[in-house]
């Protein structure tokens, strides 16, 4: 890896022979923007600054996906609406909860597509207030309980961000989710640990690309139906949704229903956030702090490996490009706002998924779009604010204690200052923040229900 240092004075050298260092009556925000556009380059692969742009949500030719669902208009309404519809929720555990939740319950516009509580909640949830934030298990509901009928949805991670999720081919922290025809992350393990029977992994011999099996298993794992006679068959309005999304018919609903969650999934993506809008051509579109913290992420190491157009991982990334130990601590089992424990194959990460011992303790990049539209970060929700976040990282430590040899070994101090933590705070949750998450949301779902949730606390809280 090149240090900070060097790549810093890499980058001086050619900001100055390409004439952008001289006095010329260019501003700071000028100069700021020809240094970042040479840095981009620098990361581009060869590509140019067009590397980090994201496409428009209904440029449907260059938004990557499975070619086993290519993405139509009518899938995408489709989808949109099944992942919004509370009404789905009629394969849960208890009764009384049954039509409360959705997908939408731990990945919502209002929090940037992630839960907006340290532990997602789908069925045994109850409440909302402005993003998610005041969602709690409902009294009795315990995911230790010996009562199978009080034991909630939740996982032993946070809620990854759907947001941007079409830029990388397997899904969870894990990357568990994924087995394309043509992919590779995940080729070459064997069936009893991709396609586990027994258990929602199974769901990988479907060969197809993460985004869709996760939704594919998904549907079962949250306890939502869009079979036996579910809304999906009973609702005329879903019946004309439907045939217009799969005008061929269906041999597997399953599969259908949830390649339009991921058609939908695929689109939501954060194009209209400051650094998109100069990447686009608007010199204007971001502050001088904005743009000095975009430089210190390409000159300071977070760009190798935050890449790609999603600031996750570039697009046929390899596994060593998307998977990494970073260190981050999981769920604190003394947090009242965190139930169950957390089992050693979760807290292996990657590992705990393949059973390789060298993929130990690593967890899949994240993307790093509308931050600032929650208080979680990292796997086990070890940190609540992007600058304390950014201040730890600059630290070169691990919160977790790791078997000697295990972090990362780009895993070092930054030597950052204050200021520059602070300015690459700013463009972490300012420049890459869109404000208009809100358009993925529908004004209704065909059921007439509470969306993301649907129970009566969330009715009050969401006015509805």
């Amino acid at each position: 890896m090149i240090n900070r240092i060097s790549i810093s004075a890499l980058v001086a050298s050619l900001f100055v022979l390409s004439g952008c260092g001289g006095s010329g009556g260019s501003t700071a925000e000028e100069k700021l923007s020809a240094r970042l556009t040479v840095n981009l380059e620098a990361a581009s692969n060869g590509v140019g600054i067009e590397a980090f742009m994201l496409p428009d949500s209904d440029d449907f030719d260059n938004i990557p996906q499975d070619p086993n669902n290519p993405i139509t208009a009518a899938k995408v309404e489709l989808g949109q609406m099944l992942y919004h519809e509370t009404a789905l929720a009629t394969a849960g555990v208890n009764s009384d909860r049954t039509g409360t939740w959705s997908c939408a319950s731990c990945h919502h516009a209002a929090a940037g597509f992630k839960a907006g509580v340290v532990q997602g909640i789908a069925e045994g949830g109850e409440g909302f207030g402005i993003a998610g934030e005041t969602r709690v298990l409902v009294s009795g509901f315990d995911a230790l309980s010996s009562d199978p009928t009080l034991v909630p949805d939740v996982q032993p991670v946070t809620s990854p961000a759907v947001l941007n999720v079409a830029f990388q081919e397997v899904m969870l922290w894990n990357g568990q989710f994924g087995n394309m025809e043509g992919g590779f992350v995940n080729i070459g393990l064997d069936d009893n640990v991709l396609s586990t029977p027994g258990t929602p992994k199974a769901h990988n011999s479907r060969q197809l690309a993460g985004v869709e099996i996760q939704a594919v298993a998904g549907l079962g794992v949250h306890r939502l139906s869009v079979t036996d006679d579910s809304i999906l068959q009973t609702n005329a309005d879903y019946q004309a949704l439907f045939n217009a999304a799969f005008p061929d018919g269906s041999d597997d609903v399953l599969e259908d229903a949830a390649k339009a969650i991921a058609a939908f999934e695929r689109t939501i993506i954060a194009n209209q956030s400051p650094f998109q809008l100069w990447l686009r051509g608007d010199q204007n579109a971001m502050s001088a702090e904005e743009l000095r913290g975009a430089n210190l992420f390409f000159e300071s190491g977070c760009s190798d490996c935050h890449r790609g157009a999603a600031l996750s991982s570039d697009v046929g990334a390899t596994e060593d490009e998307i998977f990494f130990a970073i260190g981050f601590a999981d769920f604190d089992p003394n947090n009242s706002a965190v139930t169950g424990n957390v089992p050693e194959n979760a807290a292996k990460g990657r590992g705990g998924f393949t059973g390789e011992s060298s993929d130990d303790y690593k967890f899949k990049i994240p993307q790093l779009y509308n931050l600032a539209d929650t208080n979680v970060f990292g796997h086990g929700a070890s940190f609540d604010s992007v600058r304390d976040l950014v201040a730890f990282k600059n630290t070169g430590l691990s919160q977790k204690l790791l078997p000697e040899g295990v972090l990362d070994s780009r895993v070092v101090p930054l030597g950052l200052s204050e200021q520059e933590i602070d300015d690459l705070t700013a463009f972490l949750e300012t420049a890459l923040y869109d404000p208009n998450l809100e358009r993925f949301v529908p004004s209704s779902v065909p059921s007439g229900n509470c969306t993301p949730v649907n129970d009566a606390i969330a009715q009050i809280d969401l006015s509805c």
